[in-house]
């Protein structure tokens, strides 16, 4: 198969490349910057980010796509100024109209275009249980961003491609995203309940993400909105004790939520609130799990 994958050098795009070069599928990136590849099957696509109806970089392109996942956006890791906020919000919608543009000129009909999201779609709660069924109006900065970026990709849809929106929750992985900094805190003995500790986290093994990933791709059931996180899903004060246990430190340290507030301004809300999610969609089609449960993701992370 030829798949295209934005955000293909990210921590999630490059789990995904890997798993499908293994298969000897091939990938092709699209990136801002120059790169080549040794390998036969991975091809990187420069194309010009100061001008995104530029479409020459489809000159490189091979006829036909199978699979397109689109992935790229600015990091949420950075502080929100304002100036900031707007990369976040225009980096994933012109990506997404360039893809749209590019589908809309070429004809090409890959099997699914699969856009990346969050489950920051939905409010932040700690008493209600959300699922796809669920349509919302923004509540914060983040769900409009989602919201936003969501309406750009479906109008894909009208091009006669099916289009998955894939709202990822907070993903754990020993070196990327979250957790090696959450580490950190526990063993320099500072680790415990954030804010109330009751606030829920909607995490997936980052394993599962790829095979989820994978598993929509080749689906011709599923369209629309797919909560990508683990079927069991735990507060932050269970999430505490799960990894102090497994890192063998203390968990004893309280941070107030006011702290966070101070430190990271508008962007504490991805750690002192959070949304109970379930994965339906995925669980409705039989989607086989390797780490269900926090325990088991906990262990094979730090197994090594």
């Amino acid at each position: 198969m030829n798949i295209l994958i934005t955000g293909g050098t990210g921590f999630i795009g490059t789990e995904l490349t890997q798993a499908f070069r293994k298969d000897r599928h091939h990938v092709y990136i699209l990136t801002r910057r120059e790169q080549t590849s040794e390998h036969p099957y991975i091809h990187y696509i420069k194309y010009d980010d100061s001008n995104f109806n530029n479409l020459d970089w489809t000159d490189e392109l091979p006829d036909s796509f199978d699979l397109i996942y689109n992935l790229a956006g600015a990091s949420l890791n950075e502080k929100w100024t304002e100036d900031y906020k707007d990369l976040i919000l225009s980096s994933r919608l012109n990506m997404t109209g360039m893809l749209s543009l590019w589908l809309q000129k070429s004809g090409i009909k890959p099997l699914a275009f699969i856009n990346a999201s969050a489950v920051g779609y939905y409010p932040t709660s700690e008493i209600v249980e959300y699922d796809e069924f669920d349509q919302l109006s923004s509540t914060n900065f983040l769900s409009d961003v989602v919201n936003q970026w969501e309406a750009a990709a479906a109008n894909i849809e009208s091009l006669g491609i099916r289009v998955v929106f894939s709202r990822f929750g907070l993903v754990l992985d020993k070196d990327n995203g979250a957790l090696p900094a959450m580490e950190k805190l526990y063993k320099a003995n500072i680790g415990g309940d954030i804010g109330s500790g009751r606030q829920w986290y909607s995490w997936v093994h980052i394993d599962d993400v790829v095979n989820a990933l994978l598993f929509i791709g080749v689906n011709q059931d599923i369209r629309g909105p797919v909560n990508i996180t683990a079927p069991v899903q735990v507060r932050q004060r269970e999430f505490s004790k799960v990894l102090s246990a497994v890192l063998g430190k203390a968990n004893f340290f309280k941070t107030p939520a006011y702290l966070i507030d101070k430190v990271l301004g508008e962007r504490a809300l991805l750690v002192t609130e959070g949304q109970k999610v379930h994965p339906r969609v995925l669980m409705n089609n039989d989607f086989k799990y390797l780490y269900p449960t926090l325990e088991q993701a906990m262990e094979n992370i730090y197994s090594g």
